[in-house]
């Protein structure tokens, strides 16, 4: 009796038709229009993958796609491209979409305001013992010229309350 061969195909057409099943974004749940692939926290762009050719068979690609996850655009970004010294961006992001009933666009808006924020406090060389105290995004305030404008506030205010709901978690 002959064992059946096990059929491969390039990388690259697994990746391909993966894009194409995922609907939502794996950690917002936001409607995929476009969408970033992300593998083991590196984006995948498209040009990497039309390189992929190596041949896989389905047990190798079933191993392989349990690291993929498919993430919008806005959720790539804090994800893969954020790297912030003063707040824990990626964890506020979750809490505001999974702890709160705001709409994806004003989370957004506190996200951005944060990492503009922190942004802010890394060019002026903020100390981060004095970041770290209880008080210290409400000092903050007084003590750096530009987070005093009420935008930053609104974002600062939430950020405490996503604090206080992690100290009590």
């Amino acid at each position: 009796m002959l064992a059946k061969v096990e059929k491969k195909r390039p990388l690259s057409r697994y990746l391909k038709d993966f894009k194409h099943t995922q609907t939502h974004c794996c950690q917002c749940g936001k409607p995929l229009d476009r969408m970033t692939l992300v593998f083991r926290g590196q984006i995948i762009n498209k040009e990497a993958i039309a390189g992929m050719d190596q041949l896989v068979d389905d047990a190798v690609w079933l191993t392989l796609s349990q690291e993929l996850t498919a993430l919008c655009r806005f959720c790539s970004v804090i994800s893969c491209d954020s790297a912030t010294n003063y707040f824990d961006i990626k964890a506020f992001k979750q809490y505001l979409f999974e702890q709160t009933a705001m709409s994806h666009s004003t989370i957004r808006e506190y996200v951005v305001r944060l990492r503009r924020l922190d942004e802010i406090l890394a060019t002026c060389n903020y100390p981060h013992d004095k970041f770290s105290q209880p008080s210290g995004s409400l000092s903050l305030i007084e003590d750096v010229p530009d987070a005093g404008r009420s935008n930053y506030r609104i974002a600062l205010r939430k950020y405490d309350q996503y604090l206080n709901w992690q100290r009590n978690f």
